[in-house]
């Protein structure tokens, strides 16, 4: 598959380059914003790559990998690409940074305590596994209980929320998942309220996240709304034109 944007190439590029069979093995699997962008069209961009690893087995097999053999752990060859410095690693996960021409990309392997994942999917397009739709649905409610407050974050959960709810509901053992961690159903209506009130927040969101359809994201803020029994969004003449 060719993606339109760079960025997102590269990281295509990067995906290829690891070592599929470790990834499995360790229970670590592609998800996030980024996983999202790619499957649907690269209806915003993300520039980062996150994993998702289970905290026990999984990420102690990890851990004691790349201890023992730094990147040759991730990657089937490392050397063909440009990892400009080690990578760091504690409680919450692996980070480090890959480097393709004049582009620098963060890769972070995240520790994830608070569920249990379900088995994984798996594109053509991509050689690793990757999070199931629920999971990724599980992961963003989390995701933007966390950050939502956030006006730096640009909304992005919410974002990547909406563009899941176009695709289907979000499934309700999804949510009582999240929900067993902590609450997620509450931030996600202030979310939306604080979303559908600040029309001048959603163009910088749309801005920065270079948003291809922004009418077609607010159709999914406005199911997700519809679904917490919010009224729809008064959308900006702009927005009405995509």
């Amino acid at each position: 598959m060719m993606f339109e944007l760079e960025h997102h190439r590269h990281i295509l590029r990067i995906l290829n380059a690891l070592d599929a069979t470790f990834f499995h093995r360790i229970q670590a699997y592609f998800g996030g914003g980024t996983l999202l962008a790619l499957l649907h069209g690269e209806y915003r961009w993300s520039k980062d790559i996150d994993f998702i690893c289970p905290v026990g087995e999984g990420y102690r097999l990890l851990r004691s990998e790349i201890a023992e053999h730094g990147y040759n752990a991730l990657f089937t060859d490392a050397t063909t690409l440009t990892l400009p410095r080690a990578f760091k690693a504690d409680q919450y996960g692996v980070r480090f940074a890959v480097q393709i021409e004049d582009t620098l990309i963060k890769f972070e392997i995240i520790a994830e305590g608070r569920i249990k994942l379900d088995a994984p999917v798996h594109y053509d397009w991509c050689n690793v596994p990757c999070l199931s739709f629920a999971d990724s649905c599980t992961e963003k409610l989390l995701s933007n209980a966390d950050r939502w407050p956030d006006a730096s974050v640009k909304s992005r959960d919410l974002l990547d929320l909406a563009m899941l709810r176009l695709q289907a509901n979000l499934p309700l053992p999804a949510i009582d998942k999240a929900e067993i961690a902590y609450p997620v159903i509450t931030p996600l209506r202030k979310a939306i309220d604080h979303f559908q009130c600040n029309p001048q927040y959603r163009q910088a969101c749309f801005s920065a996240l270079q948003v291809k359809n922004s009418s077609m994201l607010l159709d999914g803020i406005d199911l997700l709304a519809a679904d917490q029994g919010l009224p729809p969004t008064v959308r900006t003449v702009l927005e009405t034109l995509g």
